[in-house]
Order: C-alpha cells, then structure tokens, then sequence
C-alpha cells in the first residue's frame, strides 16, 4: 500500500489576516459517504511557515486516491485544497475543531464533517531545491527526500510534458514515502525523437542525483510516459547509465517508435512498462513490441490493467449487489510498481 502522502506549500491568507488568522493545523479524521458506501479519510495541516499550509489527504481504505495538497488556502473560516491532477477537491469550514464541507471526486460530490484529533501527523519527505547551476543545460529541481533512517535511498527522475506533469508529482511524492529520491523534470510538448540537446539534459539530470549524498549512486533511473518517454536515450547517455526505466503507456507503432526502447534492450538496462486504458494508442500492439524491443530478460516487465484509466484507476460504479464502490487503484498496480523496483 502507499504511504501517507506529503503535501506541496500551499498560499497564504490575505496579508492582513497573518497576523491574527490561526491556521485550521492538525489531524482530522472523518468519513465520505456516497450513495451509502463510506470511504474513511484523514487530512493532516500544517503550518511550514507563518501563514503557509501543506496538506496531506489520505484514504486508508484506498490509498491509491491519497494525494499531496496542491496550494491548500485558508481564508476564515475556509479551506480550500485539491491533488495535483485535479480529480479531488475539498471546500470545507472550519467550525471549532470540526471541518465540515464538500468533497468532490470527479463528477462525485459528498458532504462530510471531519473532527480533529491532535496535532498532525510528520510528513513522509522533505523537499530540497537544486537550483540551476550556470552555464549547463540542468534545470532547477526539487528534489523530494525521505524522512527515514537510511542513510542511501534509491532515486528515480520522472520526466512530465505538461499534460502528465500533475500524475508526475502525485508518483513523485508516493515513491518519496516509499523511500525513494525523487525529482519531477518538467518536460515542452516534444515530438518523438527528443534532440540532443533535451537528451543531454535528462542525463545531466541523473548525474545530478548521483552527486547527492543521500543517494544510492547504483540505483538511479527515469520514469517517463506518452511523448516523454523520447528522453529514454537518456538512460544509455548518462555515466553510468541508468539502473532502471519506468514508462507509462508509451505508443510503440513502428519500428522508429521502438528505437528508443531497443537501446534500452540492447544495454540490458531493465524495464517496466504499464498500459492502462487508452484511446489514443493500440495498447496490445504497444504493449507487444514494447516487450520485444526492450528484451526478454527476466528482470524486464510489461503489464496492462485494461479496465483502468489514466491514472491506473477503476472508476467508482455500482457493484452487482447494487451498492457504490469508490474508485480505486487497479488490481495490482501498486504491487508491480512496488515489488519491481525493490
């Protein structure tokens, strides 16, 4: 299961409330109930700096909805926060040491009330700006550090354009409470191939990681999906070369799209590929030469969670016994992520 998920740094309240507004900080637990099935919730707030939130959603009984607060606001006596993708949102009030408010998932809207039990719980990670050094191609990063007692984690680079950036930081911080180094790079909407320069970059990128102390040297990969898994030459560039790749449906039509992936095969650098539900691409087919470009060695994997969506979700439907059943992650999809890069 995934862990408690982190929160990014929220907004603060207009500036004339600074001073006199206290945060709604603390631990709230509480239930979501829709069409009489309940989800059990906990919401953890806190205050990183004056007047600035982070806030962490979690569903224990479905993990695969948690998610990192983006850009939680307080205005008294309201709460507004959403995940990264957009797909759940929370408006709430705060009423003494109630909050009490909407939640919506998708289309879902459900009324709740959460009661706060203590002080928030510690976040899973912490975050580290790398800023841009001068005169190289490497972007400036944020770099997402567990809070454990390892002294080296793995690391992992998650290469975004901008249509799979928000999925991105949501797996960035879920890998982070697993306790893996993670960074997002923001990535243009690139045409397959990506070109040298872009290529270049995502190697500096890891490197970049290796040079971090808290870092296992030997274990630092890329995770891309769609148009960016162009970067994946990236992998074969950097020195040494990337320990693993992750994609998330890549297109695999011809054989020009499946170069990238060969490469892979070739330096026997293992890979896992998921597929889940989607138009824009023929995921057999994908899938298939997929598996046949980056090799068949043992360590190399392709799934496909066909009833999915996008986000390696089943959406929330009316089970046979005619009760409503929350959306929840794809059978094992967090297993094969989970077990595979350990």
């Amino acid at each position: 299961m995934l862990p408690v998920l982190a929160g990014l740094l929220g907004c603060s309240p207009d500036s004339g409330q600074q001073a006199t507004v206290a945060l709604p900080t603390g631990h709230y637990e509480g239930t979501v109930a829709y069409q009489g099935t309940e989800l059990t919730a906990s919401l953890d707030l806190r205050e990183v700096s004056p007047g600035r939130l982070e806030a962490d959603m979690r569903f224990p009984q479905e993990e695969g909805l948690s998610f990192a607060a983006e850009n939680p606001r307080y205005s008294e006596p309201q709460l507004l926060l959403s995940g990264p993708d957009g797909g759940i949102s929370v408006s709430a009030i705060r009423e003494g040491d109630f909050l009490r408010g909407v939640f919506t998932l998708d289309s879902i809207k459900a009324d709740f009330v959460w009661v706060r039990r203590g002080k928030a719980q510690p976040r899973a990670y912490q975050s580290k700006p790398l800023p841009a050094p001068a005169g190289t191609a490497l972007p400036a990063l944020t770099l997402l550090i567990p809070q454990d007692t390892l002294g080296r984690h793995p690391a992992v680079a998650l290469f975004a354009g901008p249509a799979t950036q928000p999925a991105a930081r949501r797996r960035a911080a879920q890998l982070a409470g697993q306790g893996f180094v993670t960074t997002v790079v923001a990535l243009p909407q690139v045409a397959l191939p990506a070109d040298s320069a872009m290529l270049q970059m995502a190697a500096q990128v890891l490197q970049a990681l290796r040079r971090e102390a808290t870092v296992d040297t030997m274990r630092v990969g890329m995770w891309a999906g769609g148009n960016a898994a162009s970067v994946v030459p990236a992998a074969v560039l950097a020195r040494p070369k990337a320990a693993f790749v992750v994609l998330e449906n890549v297109s695999v039509s011809s054989m020009e799209e499946a170069r990238p992936f060969q490469m892979l095969g070739r330096q026997r650098i293992p890979v896992l590929g998921l597929y889940a539900a989607d138009t824009s691409l023929n995921v057999k087919d994908s899938a298939r030469r997929l598996r046949n470009a980056a090799g068949r060695q043992r360590s190399t994997q392709v799934r496909i969670f066909p009833q999915a969506d996008a986000r390696f979700l089943l959406p929330g439907q009316i089970s046979p016994d005619g009760k409503w059943t929350w959306p929840a992650s794809a059978p094992g999809y967090v297993q094969a992520i989970s077990e595979w890069l350990k």
